[in-house]
């Protein structure tokens, strides 16, 4: 079975190969396409929202998912709580060494399947591989931005004494 070796991360030949085989196989768009060190895209007028999440998940597999639609889901998540329409994401991957292309392969294609659900685009990127046991598996960091359409303020500002909340899990699930 191939799994990710040191040298996939320090930025040469294997670096640029392990890009090719698994990133590029499902985050290809127009603003990836020229690998530079950041994205640059049109913006209109009006606001836009940031966010950026960290996802240190064990198990990495889970029921109903792995740690790759964690990430795109909460960060699209993110945004829409703060009443953007989501449009492009970031994705830092942080690799151990030995981690299966296999399972690299399957969060990747998961990555890629949320966010064309979301209708975003991963527009850049950083892989890292860190020495066996120095992280559990990936370790994955997405950071999304969007554009808040004219009219729209959500935000913690806005609750009131009196409201209604409408909880979508059992509270205290983020503590």
């Amino acid at each position: 079975m191939e799994r990710v070796r040191l040298v996939h991360g320090n930025g040469g030949r294997f670096s640029h190969e392990l890009t090719e085989r698994f990133i590029l196989k499902y985050f290809t768009n127009d603003l990836l396409a020229p690998l530079h060190d950041g994205a640059q895209f049109p913006v209109t007028a009006g606001r836009m929202a940031f966010s950026t999440d960290s996802y240190v998940v064990q198990p990495t597999f889970f029921p109903g998912g792995n740690i790759g639609k964690l990430a795109v889901c909460g960060t699209v998540n993110d945004l829409a709580m703060n009443g953007a329409i989501p449009q492009y994401l970031s994705c830092g991957l942080i690799l151990e060494e030995g981690l299966a292309f296999d399972e690299l392969d399957e969060i990747l294609h998961t990555m890629s399947d949320m966010a064309k659900a979301a209708n975003v685009q991963i527009v850049t990127g950083d892989t890292k591989v860190v020495k066996k046991g120095e992280v559990d598996k990936i370790y994955i960091n997405t950071a999304g931005i969007g554009m808040i359409p004219e009219g729209i303020d959500i935000g913690p500002h806005r609750v009131k004494a009196g409201m209604d909340i409408i909880l979508s899990g059992a509270i205290g699930d983020h503590s």
